[in-house]
């Protein structure tokens, strides 16, 4: 899902090269809630298995701010 491999930055990071489409962020922030809410993983392990499963390198400060941002079922429930 990285759309056409990896670029190395100034920092020495490795980085998307290019951005995520719409359909695959939301494909991403819909993982993250699963393997957060149903699996029960850390944000760590989340981003772990979703590097080396999915192929999808998120950090884990985006992983947190997509469960903070967008609600799924489990959020909604849990919200009340």
């Amino acid at each position: 899902m990285t759309a056409g491999g990896t670029r190395l930055s100034r920092n020495g990071k490795q980085y998307p090269a290019a951005p995520l489409s719409r359909e695959q962020l939301n494909r991403a922030r819909h993982l993250a809630h699963r393997l957060v809410h149903e699996h029960g993983l850390s944000l760590r392990r989340a981003r772990q298995v979703m590097a080396e499963d999915y192929g999808i390198r998120r950090s884990v400060g985006i992983i947190h701010r997509d469960l903070a941002d967008f609600l799924c079922p489990a959020c909604a429930d849990a919200d009340g």
